[in-house]
């Protein structure tokens, strides 16, 4: 079968048309995929234009049709269309769209990266707290949020857990918790913490910030997440203001740091280390003292130890002394003769100032009685000590009683016999003054021997 020449010729230029059709398209960066366009918004696509390329995961799986700047005002931005070419590629919700660069002067591409799965460690302290698909919460602004979903949980020995977390994982063994997160343009720090909390009857996991910073909530419409492109103009104004700041810095440093700072600091640091030679050598000095000392300090507690026992011996003396039925004996004798010596005083017909004298001698002597009696009681109980304060003070007594019976004597004479009663009288004087001389100097020698005990 021929074809003729005119068919020939039709059919060329239908051909080439064809072509010319295909050509136009691809320069404009549109396709003949029945795919859905889809559409995002930029700031700014740094020098992007229609025909580049779509990739995911470093394949290319669509391109760019069309990029068209929307003006207004500080809202600007500019809109970039394009369509995934392969049927079997899905775009996850919440993925991250940024424009790449392929070397270091190569096109530039639309790259997608799906959410990715991150990891947060929590102490196990109970099982069973959470489950595949529970909800992810976090604080944005001033609410809570549900931002992803956990898609793995595993129980894991603390050995195992990175570094930089152990010091908070308190437990032997820890939930490893894998999420992602789906909610569009929320972008956060790296590393995050988390723990578990209950809302509505449900455990959930709530993340947060190392360092507890409450995040915005995200303002765009997109269902998926946009990162704007950086220009080397914005990263080397970012670097000259780093390196401003550095600046700023180290000339502060420098003004703290000062030639006379730096020598105080070296003379401080020269006298803390005198300081501590010193204090090795006083240390040194008192181990040596201590060490030399070792037999004093035996003999000093032998010596306390001594007096201890002396003491408790001595306690044991005073507590029984007051309970000695025979020196209780001669002390109320003593006071019942003074009490007999006080009426018969009483009865005295005579000088008016000896009367006064005898009965300020008997006042002393009933309170020397009464001071011996209380020093006996402070002291101790030693059997020879006991008997000669007993002799002591029943010698008293014995005064007491014949100074008594003297007045006893008086009080029978007869008016007639004025110079015998005078002379008596005299004699019961002199003796309750001596009784009085022998009773304090008694009572000062027992007042000497409670002060040197």
């Amino acid at each position: 079968m021929k074809f003729s020449s005119s068919f020939k010729v039709g059919l060329l230029t239908l051909l080439a048309l064809i072509l010319l059709i295909g050509v136009v398209f691809k320069v404009k960066g549109r396709t003949f995929s029945s795919a859905d366009r889809v559409e995002i918004h930029f700031k700014d696509v740094n020098g992007m234009r229609p025909g580049a390329g779509v990739q995911m995961m470093g394949l290319r799986v669509g391109q760019v049709e069309e990029i068209t700047p929307v003006i207004d005002g500080e809202n600007s931005y500019v809109k970039v269309k394009f369509v995934i070419t392969d049927p079997d590629v899905e775009i996850p919700k919440a993925s991250v769209f940024s424009i790449q660069q392929s070397g270091l002067i190569g096109e530039l591409f639309l790259e997608i990266t799906p959410p990715k799965t991150r990891t947060v460690y929590i102490p196990m302290v109970s099982k069973d707290i959470l489950y595949k698909d529970d909800d992810v919460e976090m604080k944005l602004d001033k609410k809570y949020y549900n931002v992803g979903k956990i898609k793995n949980i595993e129980v894991v020995s603390k050995d195992v857990l990175p570094y930089s977390i152990k010091d908070s994982i308190k437990t032997n063994y820890a939930y490893k918790i894998d999420y992602v997160i789906n909610l569009p343009g929320l972008i956060l720090p790296e590393f995050l913490k988390g723990k578990v909390t209950r809302s509505n009857g449900t455990n959930k996991l709530l993340i947060s910030t190392l360092d507890d910073i409450t995040l915005p909530y995200p303002k765009q419409t997109s269902p998926y997440t946009v990162i704007e492109p950086m220009r080397i103009a914005d990263f080397m104004d970012w670097q000259y203001r780093a390196a401003e700041s550095l600046t700023e810095t180290n000339k502060k440093i420098n003004d703290l740091l000062s030639d006379q700072v730096i020598a105080e600091l070296k003379t401080s640091v020269s006298n803390i280390n005198s300081l501590t030679a010193q204090s090795s050598i006083t240390m040194k000095k008192l181990n040596d003292l201590i060490d030399t000392s070792k037999g004093d300090l035996n003999e000093l507690m032998t010596m306390m130890d001594r007096a201890t026992t002396d003491f408790n011996v001595l306690s044991s003396n005073i507590n029984n002394i007051i309970g000695d039925p025979q020196f209780k004996k001669t002390i109320m004798s003593t006071a019942n003769s003074v009490d007999k010596l006080s009426q018969n005083l009483n009865k005295l017909i005579g000088d008016e100032k000896q009367a006064e004298q005898m009965a300020e001698d008997i006042r002393a002597i009933t309170h020397n009685v009464n001071e011996i009696s209380g020093y006996v009681n402070s002291l101790t109980k030693d059997d020879q000590l006991k008997n000669d304060i007993n002799r002591a003070v029943a010698n008293i007594n014995t005064a007491m009683v014949n100074i008594s019976t003297a007045l006893d004597t008086v009080n029978k004479i007869t008016p007639d016999n004025k110079t015998e009663l005078q002379s008596i009288i005299e004699d019961t004087k002199v003796t309750t003054c001596n009784l009085r001389k022998f009773s304090e100097k008694l009572n000062k020698r027992f007042l000497l021997w409670r002060l040197m005990f």
